[in-house]
């Protein structure tokens, strides 16, 4: 009887340990690819969070965002417009990560960070003509995002990622986490 408990400690020991959870001083690093709302092209992305610190059931984070987007339309007289949007953040995230065996951990958490859009419009005769535009302008944003990752190995983690905030910025990202 002792044989077999001691066999069932170290089993239960060796699962929890091949998909661990986020502890603190983990660091996630990992592209993503997503979709704004109004847009047709994907938008690129680059996460990295830290976990700072275990509260409660989950990790507290603290990191950064890049995002890229650009898009084009072509008006009814030939003239086009194109934008590109190119962001850079803080975001802190809550991973709560004691479900289970530590494979699934969503996360809720805000971003914090400066939007630059530019905008260039070309008139038919195809001359570059820089046009103040008022539907975006840059600036700082503030960003809700709720998500969540599946670790497929201790190591590497699907996500997924949605994202609401002001500018008009609404997107569903997914992606791939790597845990350094």
């Amino acid at each position: 009887m002792k044989r077999i408990l001691l066999a069932l400690i170290i089993i239960s020991a060796s699962c929890t340990t091949i998909f661990s959870q986020l502890k603190d001083k983990d660091n996630l690093l990992g592209g993503s690819v997503g979709f704004w709302a109004k847009g047709e092209v994907p938008m690129f992305g680059v996460n990295f969070e830290s976990q700072l610190t275990q509260a409660g059931i989950g990790t507290v984070s603290l990191g950064g965002i890049f995002r890229y987007y650009s898009y084009s339309f072509v008006y009814t007289n030939g003239d086009s417009r194109k934008y590109s949007f190119t962001s850079i953040g803080l975001q802190s995230n809550y991973n709560f990560n004691q479900i289970g065996d530590g494979k699934f951990v969503p996360f809720a958490g805000l971003v914090l960070g400066y939007n630059y859009v530019n905008s260039t419009y070309t008139d038919f005769t195809r001359r570059g003509v820089y046009v103040t535009d008022v539907s975006y302008r840059s600036g700082a944003w503030l960003w809700g995002q709720l998500g969540m990752r599946y670790f497929f190995s201790p190591n590497v983690a699907g996500s997924i990622r949605l994202g609401l905030g002001n500018n008009d910025f609404n997107t569903i990202e997914l992606g791939v986490d790597f845990k350094l």
